[in-house]
């Protein structure tokens, strides 16, 4: 690869810093593009009406309150119904990811979208540890009553192999969580082949998975392989030594991850997100925010009879028992078909996101979440359906299901070049707003306070200098002369 040419001082010219000629600075990175709507009336007459409610109450952003309001509903219906299209059999698992700065009320909504899932949830872990109890003296029961037939030296080995199945061995009780926030892929595995087969992956501050263990560049693979298996076909492999091993069907997760910009940037520009698939398998929104223009609201959103209707319609679902194969907690959902008509739109759709996805097409920039959107529509066609207590998949499901998923792919288009910024220039952007907040402009900074209580990221003069140098090179700083510091630099007034 040929090299920059060098200046006389050895450094390349990109890292000259250049004299303050009067012109703006230059950005960092391209502004993107404002927010596609999101179609808040495609959830259906019950999802609708809870985010404007909610909407009213909370002000967060509609798109982000309709995330958390449409995974909540993929949950509670992704284990009772699979959607079949000409032999073609999906889970209806979704899976969600939602941009949000801090102080975009992430957690509020959160909160109330899964409330009845939270207490549904409670309601079970109490009577798991009553059931635990039990099954805890059934068990010291049982191994009393084993050790007397075994250690009976008048019995002969067939006889106690006999006495000892006419003992009832006692099942220990399945822990009934049905949210998780920040496992390890083996951790997700345990609990969906020893716990509930379906669960939801929600995390309102997803900086703690995508920052944490699971997400380590020895884990990363084996996590994003684990969760794309599970929204393709609701299985995986175990192979664990003395923890047993096999091949799971027959299990479903919703995900739903809320993070900071600068957090899911990571995981947007990761090339191994992006090849292995994973990002194809999730449908992105990054709304306008709402800070500063919000007022306070004197209403309690849990009595509005929006919120009950919804709260009452995830409760009967959470309730109602789910299908699972005799003697095992794997779950065997029926299969819910697209009406005539549904299917004759579905058929449209799919041939006119197929076209776009050739070269030089609208589409062919995210090519692999394209591929997939006929299913995505499926899948969210089938969540409304079971959701509303519909037998099948109709028209107006499809329809609904296409407008959000033309959301996603509107958001997929102008977020994913910014999942391309460099690490370099989001470690100068951050370096930046440390400077503008805790500086400001006027005054010489050495090169040393800047690595030493700067942001954690540039502990170090290579890092610093480099980072500063890119800053000088855009126009935000200047070199500046400091009494006792051989480098230092000033940030420029704009």
């Amino acid at each position: 690869m040929k090299s920059a040419p060098l200046v006389p001082d050895g450094r390349p010219d990109w890292a000259k810093p250049k004299p303050v000629t009067g012109d703006a600075p230059l950005p960092l990175s391209r502004e993107i593009d404002p927010p596609t709507p999101f179609p808040v009336d495609a959830l259906g007459p019950i999802g609708a009406d809870v985010v404007k409610a909610m909407q009213t109450v909370i002000q967060a952003p509609v798109a982000l309150l309709g995330q958390t309001i449409l995974a909540a509903m993929n949950q509670v219906a992704q284990p009772h119904a699979n959607v079949v299209v000409d032999g073609r059999v999906s889970p209806l698992s979704e899976f969600f990811l939602t941009l949000g700065e801090s102080g975009e009320r992430k957690s509020a909504g959160d909160s109330w979208a899964l409330a009845p899932v939270r207490s549904r949830q409670r309601l079970l872990m109490q009577q798991y540890a009553s059931e635990r109890e039990q099954y805890e003296m059934a068990a010291q029961l049982f191994d009393a009553q084993a050790k007397r037939i075994l250690a009976d030296k008048k019995l002969s080995a067939e006889a106690r192999q006999a006495k000892l199945a006419e003992l009832d061995k006692p099942m220990a009780p399945i822990m009934p969580m049905l949210i998780v926030s920040e496992p390890t892929s083996e951790a997700l595995q345990r609990q969906l082949a020893h716990g509930l087969p379906s669960i939801g992956l929600i995390n309102d501050e997803a900086g703690q998975l995508l920052g944490g263990f699971a997400m380590s560049s020895e884990k990363k693979l084996g996590t994003l392989t684990t969760l794309s298996r599970l929204w393709d076909r609701g299985e995986f492999d175990r192979v664990r030594v003395g923890d047993g091993s096999g091949t799971y069907y027959g299990r479903r997760l919703t995900l739903h991850l809320m993070a900071q910009p600068v957090v899911a940037s990571m995981l947007l520009a990761d090339p191994l997100a992006r090849e292995q698939g994973f990002l194809a398998r999730c449908l992105v929104s990054f709304p306008q925010s709402t800070a500063g223009t919000r007022r306070y609201v004197e209403t309690d959103l849990g009595h509005t009879p929006e919120y009950r209707r919804y709260a009452d319609r995830l409760t009967d679902l959470l309730e109602r028992p789910w299908p699972l194969l005799e003697d095992d907690h794997e779950l065997d959902p029926p299969e819910i078909r697209l009406t005539p008509a549904a299917k004759r739109t579905w058929v449209a759709l799919y041939n006119d996101i197929e076209h776009a996805l050739g070269k030089d097409r609208e589409l062919a920039p995210v090519r692999a979440l394209a591929s997939k959107a006929p299913e995505h529509i499926s899948r969210l066609a089938g969540t409304f359906a079971v959701f509303e207590g519909e037998a099948n998949v109709s028209e107006n499901h499809v329809d609904r299901a296409a407008a959000l998923m033309q959301h996603y792919l509107g958001e997929a288009l102008r977020l994913w070049g910014t999942g391309q910024v460099s690490a370099e220039l989001k470690l100068a952007q951050e370096v930046l707003n440390w400077l503008r907040d805790k500086m400001g402009p006027g005054r010489a900074i050495p090169l040393a306070d800047i690595y030493r209580n700067g942001p954690a990221a540039i502990r170090s003069a290579g890092t610093a200098r480099r980072v500063m140098q890119l800053l000088a090179h855009h126009g935000w700083v200047v070199t500046a002369e400091h009494p006792t510091a051989r480098e230092a630099f000033e940030l420029v007034a704009v």
